[in-house]
């Protein structure tokens, strides 16, 4: 594209109208060491999906299902990272990118599933390769265990998230890869957001009052003997660190003053964030939780409860939106949604993301200093935010060179982390951009963009960088840069 185009195309696809309040300018200065990264995750980049005896992860299975996915495409391809990962290392190394968080697949390194059955070395050989890559490259790599992709034999035969069996299976494929990978991977995540993998699932409406809760429960199960697991056998030797990725959105009342709305917002990131956080952190679940279920929450046992009570050496964050919430209208309580009982919206003047999901900077800002304040009461423990960005709707390559709606996202987010430090004490000390590369979506299938680098998908897909990856190339460089945080943005389509 000539550099007449390239203006043309700014000039005359969108305008952008910035009215800069006077108030709104910030030195955003990071603490030294905070790490700035980019994340992906297996299944969705890798591709060569049933390649090195590869098993079908339960979300192959899904994907090839018809019409399963928005596009009724599936990841056999993908970004196809499992042989291109050199570039994907080149585009960090290029860009500054010095921390890399990716997960991963289970399916690959033990593809029958169960606790004692073969580990697959020619898996075992690729990561490898990959992680020594990474740290040649002076890239440091952040490794998620469980990023959804559970061998879908497991599913097959009855052993899943529900299954009692689930806890040793997961513990024989961790034990694997802390053996393999442990001297050159020094960050550890168990699993990736369990409220998503609880809550957003497909259940028999007989199920949906009592499996969430269950799925919950052996996750957290899991995690606890994982993290046990590596501090016992692996710590010493090994030097790393070890936690979990959990998701939450921030509730703000729709009302501030009205005290149901207030309490219906509490009980969304009770239901959220301290179904899980809760335990990790404080032993237990929310009280909240155990009076509105009953005998439907399961129980830890006093045993459980200590092994999970301090069970992360961090806590890592995805987030990506917030909304305003006041009391719902169900009159029963059936499954997770009547459980927590509340109604969102938003305010009028938030935009929204391709995925509709509102833009609202911020509520990370209120719920990283809600996480300090509830949790973090050793202010020497790290938080990071382990996913954070944007779907941004491009109709082609071009649209790419400009990407000024995720531009505007990273840059207000990012002045809302460096807000949470400054302002609110919390001790924030990395951030990863979901994501490095446009990837499959889950079940939107390859129709949402997240990466800071466009695939144009296909047998080899190509790579094209995004202005919004030179533009985060300039934030790493300058760790402190003005931020214009009473910015308004507005984005005109013709």
């Amino acid at each position: 594209v000539s550099t007449q185009s390239t203006w043309g195309l700014i000039i005359g696809k969108m305008r952008i109208f910035v009215l800069l309040a006077l108030i709104g300018y910030i030195f955003a200065k990071f603490p030294d060491g905070f790490k700035f990264g980019a994340a992906t995750a297996a299944f969705q980049v890798e591709g060569a999906w049933l390649e090195d005896d590869k098993s079908p992860s339960v979300w192959d299975n899904l994907a090839h299902l018809q019409n399963f996915t928005a596009d009724g495409k599936a990841p056999d391809i993908a970004a196809d990272s499992y042989h291109l990962y050199d570039e994907d290392i080149k585009l960090m190394k290029d860009a500054g990118i010095k921390h890399y968080r990716f997960s991963i697949a289970w399916p690959r390194i033990v593809p029958r599933g169960r606790v004692d059955t073969p580990v697959n070395m020619k898996a075992v050989e690729h990561y490898k390769k990959m992680i020594q890559a990474l740290i040649d490259a002076k890239i440091t790599p952040y490794v998620t265990l469980y990023h959804w992709d559970m061998p879908a034999i497991l599913a097959i035969q009855g052993y899943g998230l529900v299954d009692k069996y689930f806890v040793k299976d997961f513990l024989y494929f961790a034990d694997t890869c802390f053996k393999h990978f442990g001297d050159q991977v020094k960050h550890w995540f168990t699993f990736n957001e369990p409220w998503v993998m609880a809550v957003l699932n497909t259940f028999k409406k007989r199920d949906e009052s009592t499996k969430p809760y269950l799925m919950a429960h052996n996750t957290l199960l899991a995690h606890a003997e994982t993290v046990n697991l590596y501090r016992k056998k692996y710590k010493e030797a090994q030097n790393g660190v070890i936690g979990i990725v959990l998701n939450s959105d921030f509730a703000f009342p729709k009302d501030p003053k009205n005290e149901q709305n207030v309490a219906a917002a509490q009980r969304v990131l009770d239901f959220m964030l301290g179904w899980f956080a809760d335990p990790i952190w404080l032993g237990d679940y929310p009280a909240i939780m155990k009076e509105r279920l009953g005998k439907r929450l399961p129980e830890f046992t006093p045993e459980q409860k200590e092994l999970l009570k301090g069970s992360s050496d961090f806590f890592a964050l995805n987030h990506y939106t917030s909304y305003l919430y006041e009391d719902g209208n169900f009159t029963a309580q059936e499954d997770y949604w009547s459980d927590v009982n509340g109604t969102r919206s938003m305010k009028p003047e938030w935009n929204t993301t391709d995925m509709d999901w509102p833009i609202a900077p911020e509520g990370l800002y209120e719920l990283l200093v809600y996480i300090k304040k509830k949790y973090l009461s050793d202010p020497k423990i790290p938080l990071y935010i382990s996913e954070n960005g944007m779907a941004n709707k491009e109709e082609k390559a071009e649209d790419a060179l400009i990407d000024g709606p995720r531009i505007n996202y990273l840059q207000r987010y990012l002045a809302s982390v460096e807000k949470a430090i400054t302002e609110g004490g919390v001790n924030v000390m990395g951030y990863f951009v979901w994501s490095l590369l446009d990837n499959f979506e889950w079940w939107s299938g390859f129709s949402k963009r997240f990466g800071m680098t466009r695939i144009e998908y296909g047998d080899v897909p190509k790579r094209i960088k995004k202005a919004s990856l030179d533009w985060y190339k300039s934030f790493i460089e300058a760790n402190s840069q003005l931020v214009l945080t009473n910015t308004i943005y507005s984005y005109y389509q013709e």
